[in-house]
């Protein structure tokens, strides 16, 4: 867009929209609704050079923006313009206003007196008078931005640019000097000026400017850049949607650790594990299982005698995009404390194990072994009770016990770590 051109519109503008109120886009509850603001029209041709006219081509990219942006869901886009037609900016912005736009976007191509001048850059509003509209234009501005420099453009950066004539926002706080986003703004919504090289730029001109195929480019960019600022997903990638898990086991492996599996889902690239103290209560996630064959997870350094929730998600990797499914049920488990385990010889070949009773435990299973470090075999389960008569022992043999707890867990035992005792 001409500077000299800017700013006698700029002029021309008589007043300032004041609709109070600020939209809130609540995810899921509504369209976003984005406006497409393809700059210039009839008489105003916009910058011309290098055999091109702004006014065409804003159009076009315009409409290549449209067309990606209706392949994504939650999101009703409109045009201030669909041909060569002159509109007014105060008017532009009224039409914005009229279909309750949550974002404006105003596509322009720009020009200079020296022909070296090149590269993208976007203005967005600045930060007084309403300034969460100006943290979500800067947002955009830098979406968008990221994806033109990364077809080759030069990155001229974002840019906000104040009222060179003092115009002062309803509050007293310096005004915007770009019409459109000024008036944006006062009606309570982001607008941003998005500039696609220079038209008097020989270079940027025939790469990104002469071409059917380059201008759509141009205009995919815009779009994927307003797709990532407000999480918009493509309607094909919505329907490719992973199904959520079950937990198959879910057991105290010992006093301080959590075994757990679940069902394998198609199509999944992983798995993440949450875990919370309270079954309503904040769940952390505490492990991402990174194989998609991989449906079991042992959780470690927990507390004995805590209880804790547990509910897994699986999840999907599409290139550097991560989708994930809803979570499973969420399924607990308490952890056994250690018993406290004596020892106490009754004869050469009788000795009475006994132990500290733990509370939850539903049995207890004693280990013997002839030493400390040695192999232990299970002699005893006691169902009742918190002792139990070793009684097949040789006489002056010297023996190791150890005793732990045990309950039941989801489709398995849990156990609590060994008590040992000489």
């Amino acid at each position: 867009m001409n500077e000299i051109k800017k700013i006698l519109a700029v002029l021309l503008i008589a007043s300032i929209f004041t609709v109070s109120g600020t939209k809130n886009i609540q995810a899921g509850k509504s369209d976003l609704i984005v406006v497409l603001d393809a700059g210039h029209g009839g008489y105003d041709s916009g910058a011309v050079g290098n055999g091109l006219y702004e006014k065409a081509l804003t159009l076009k990219i315009a409409q290549y923006c449209k067309a990606e942006l209706e392949k994504y869901s939650g999101v009703k886009v409109y045009l201030t313009r669909s041909n060569d037609t002159f509109i007014s900016l105060d008017k532009r912005v009224v039409i914005a206003s009229g279909v309750k736009a949550d974002v404006f976007v105003s596509l322009h191509i720009n020009s200079a007196s020296n022909p070296s001048a090149t590269g993208a850059e976007v203005f967005y509003p600045n930060s007084s008078y309403r300034p969460t509209v100006g943290a979500q234009g800067k947002k955009l501005a830098g979406e968008i931005q990221k994806r033109l420099v990364s077809l080759g453009l030069h990155n001229r950066g974002l840019k906000t640019f104040n009222s060179m004539v003092g115009a002062k926002y309803p509050d007293g706080s310096p005004a915007d000097y770009y019409a459109v986003i000024r008036g944006a703004k006062n009606a309570g919504f982001p607008g941003i000026i998005v500039e696609h090289g220079f038209i008097s730029n020989p270079l940027d001109a025939g790469k990104y400017l002469s071409s059917s195929a380059a201008l759509k480019k141009l205009g995919v960019a815009d779009a994927q850049g307003i797709a990532a600022c407000y999480g918009l997903k493509k309607a094909d990638e919505e329907t490719v949607r992973l199904s959520k898990t079950k937990l198959t086991k879910l057991v105290g492996k010992s006093s301080s650790s959590v075994a757990l599996a679940w069902n394998k889902v198609k199509g999944a690239s992983g798995y993440e594990i949450y875990r919370s103290s309270s079954k309503s209560g904040s769940y952390a996630k505490v492990a991402t299982v990174k194989k998609a064959s991989s449906v079991s997870y042992v959780d470690t350094s927990l507390t004995n005698g805590k209880t804790y929730y547990y509910k897994v998600r699986p999840y999907l990797m599409d290139g550097n995009t991560k989708r994930t499914a809803g979570f499973c049920a969420a399924q607990k488990v308490k952890l056994l404390k250690k018993p406290a385990v004596s020892v106490k010889n009754q004869s050469a070949t009788r000795t009475k194990i006994s132990w500290k009773e733990v509370k939850g435990a539903k049995q207890y299973q004693v280990y013997r072994s002839t030493s400390k470090n040695g192999k232990y075999q299970k002699i005893a389960t006691i169902q009742k009770g918190n002792f139990f008569k070793d009684t097949n022992r040789k006489s002056n043999a010297r023996y190791y016990y150890k005793v732990r707890a045990v309950s039941s867990g989801m489709k398995g035992y849990t156990y609590s770590s060994y008590g040992t005792a000489k």
